[in-house]
């Protein structure tokens, strides 16, 4: 079955300069998507913004935002160190 589906995902950080970089390291992984996938990352102050908008099978839609939580949960971990 094919939905149709739009969310905004915000992660807060304790700085701006923190937030630049995550949104910077995840925003290109948003490159080279399929038609049906929307994904935008930006810095807003001291939060990271995704933007998504996708229509297709949910499966695929878990799989993309799964690997964005990954994705930020490596920039987090590289930025700790």
């Amino acid at each position: 079955m094919e939905i149709k589906a739009k969310a905004e995902i915000v992660w807060e950080y304790k700085s701006e300069k923190i937030a630049r970089a995550i949104a910077g390291a995840v925003d290109v992984d948003n490159l080279n998507l399929p038609k049906n996938f929307k994904f935008k990352t930006h810095c807003e102050d001291n939060r990271v913004i995704t933007k998504v908008k996708y229509l297709g099978e949910i499966e695929s839609l878990i799989v993309a935002l799964d690997d964005l939580v990954f994705s930020i949960k490596i920039a987090e971990d590289v930025i700790k160190k």
